[in-house]
């Protein structure tokens, strides 16, 4: 296990963190410092560490997920004091964002945690269906807090407008819009004569739904993600999608969408939508979303409607509504299976998690619909590898697919081999990530910049977006767990062209949302 004092001695050589770290509580210093504790060279486990002279404060705290080998070990220990951390700043509710709060708090953490009122609402149902995983699975690992912790969590949430600048702890801080998910923002902190930003997880600016991510223009020092690392911009049309759709359903087939339940769900809705108003879809093909989670979050989408972009607040306001519930249907998991088992059930779509095909009801509507040639599968996110969607993916005609079924108060799993002979296909668009070649253009509209650090990206992708920007004349660099840097100012420059990035598409790193 990676506890404090191990880690702290394996930073010790190039860094001195450890007597670095000690002093932090006792000597001021004069300009702020940042130390990397997740989300370097890697994707899962955002947790940045904020030193000021006016004590420690913590963006984001997000559990570390399957880009690493045993990440139940990494997430077990903190290499701070959580009792020192004097407030917490969260980008947006998901879980490699948020899903160590529930331990932060149980080790002593006290302070508020700031976020938007629609992070706050959706961090709710995320702890809550995380903290219900975890008890499903009943194995050994030491859970990362109780249903006690979440909701000292929840009461230590204070919830922060987009857009207006408000003074705490001795520092002025801003929200401003991120456009990844419902909710999602960049953090702006100004403090000890320097300007900081922490733009979270930046969306596309073609997303349905959510406005663009806010334009800055100026920081010395900025934090931005690289999923998709050095690459150019993702072009997108879902006509195509929605025209595909049709000729299956009109040949008889039904369609599963397997997907992530926030966000990525209720763009799939959003989408759907719209190809029926174009009438590239049947106006009466039956649509089921059967994610307990999923519904709840799409709830929440109709809650915030003042977050919506134009197109979206247009469609809101329609006899329809933005998630038209007259056409769509929010079903339990169990009723949307017994469908398949009927002798001629109707051609239907159904939005199911998880994403990758490897829990929940998604795997089931698999194997139940896996040996119909007119049926299809649309793969609308990354497929890790070793995945069930990898494996689809790939072109494998029998597959091990996993089967979950609750008896009494306990899970029991089986595998089983299931012959593939439905359709596979692949749709892009439905990211809520930016593309290296966006996130580039929003840097080159700083009017002056200094320090960037790239995170939220696997090794070559973060490497290989700081290296871009430094092409643009910017110091640039991809951190590594435990780095420290003292932000001063007086180093800003004016960022340079944006460099012609791969037009060839390279896939997210291992965690999708």
């Amino acid at each position: 296990m990676l506890n404090r004092r191990r880690f702290l001695g394996s930073c010790a050589g190039t860094l001195a963190v450890s007597s670095a770290f000690a002093q932090a509580t006792h000597q001021p210093r004069k300009f702020p410092k940042i130390t990397f504790y997740g989300s370097t060279q890697q994707v899962s486990g955002s947790c940045h560490m904020l030193e000021t002279s006016k004590g420690l404060y913590l963006i984001d705290c997000g559990m570390f997920q399957n880009d690493l080998p045993e990440p139940h070990k990494e997430n077990q220990e903190f290499p701070f004091n959580p009792k020192e951390v004097k407030a917490l700043f969260l980008t947006h509710a998901h879980i490699d964002h948020t899903g160590r709060l529930p331990l932060l708090c149980s080790k002593g953490f006290t302070g508020p945690i700031y976020c938007t009122d629609a992070t706050r609402d959706i961090t709710k149902v995320m702890l809550e269906s995380s903290m219900s995983v975890m008890e499903d699975n009943q194995d050994e690992r030491e859970p990362l807090g109780s249903v006690e912790d979440v909701n000292k969590v929840l009461k230590q949430i204070v919830a922060v407008p987009y857009n207006k600048k408000f003074d705490k702890h001795g520092m002025t801080l801003r929200y401003t819009d991120a456009g990844h998910i419902m909710g999602s923002a960049m953090v702006e902190v100004w403090v000890d004569g320097v300007k900081l930003l922490f733009s979270g997880d930046m969306g596309p600016d073609h997303t349905p739904i959510l406005c663009k991510p806010t334009q800055h223009y100026g920081a010395d020092a900025v934090l931005f993600e690289s999923t998709y690392g050095p690459s150019a911009r993702d072009f997108v049309s879902f006509d195509t999608f929605g025209k595909r759709l049709d000729e299956i359903i009109k040949a008889g087939g039904s369609v599963l969408l397997p997907s992530f339940g926030l966000h990525k769900t209720q763009c799939l809705i959003y989408v759907l939508h719209d190809l029926v108003q174009k009438k590239l879809l049947a106006k009466d093909i039956p649509i089921f979303c059967d994610s307990s989670s999923a519904q709840k979050a799409t709830q929440l989408y109709s809650k915030y409607s003042e977050y919506y972009d134009k197109e979206a607040k247009d469609l809101s306001r329609s006899e329809n509504g933005l998630f038209y519930r007259n056409r769509y249907r929010e079903a339990r998991g169990v009723d949307t299976l017994a469908r398949h088992d009927q002798d001629k059930a109707d051609p239907a779509i159904y939005i199911s998690t998880s994403g990758m095909l490897d829990h929940a009801t998604s795997p089931k509507h698999l194997h139940k619909m896996a040996g119909n040639e007119k049926n299809a599968v649309f793969l609308v996110g990354f497929q890790a590898p070793g995945s069930v969607g990898s494996k689809l993916q790939a072109g494998e005609k029998k597959i091990l697919i996993p089967w979950e079924e609750r008896k009494g108060d306990k899970f029991e799993r089986e595998e089983r081999e299931t012959e593939i002979k439905l359709q596979v296909e692949k749709v892009t668009g439905f990211s809520s990530h930016a593309r290296g070649q966006q996130i580039l253009e929003w840097l080159n509209k700083f009017t002056s910049v200094g320090q960037v650090f790239v995170v939220h990206g696997d090794k070559d992708r973060a490497t290989g977006l700081a290296d871009a920007a430094k092409k643009m004349g910017i110091e640039a660099r991809a951190p590594k767990r435990g780095e420290s840097f003292v932000i001063e100012p007086q180093h800003r420059v004016q960022p340079g062209a944006v460099p012609v990035l791969d037009k060839k598409p390279v896939a997210p790193a291992a965690v999708d949302k």
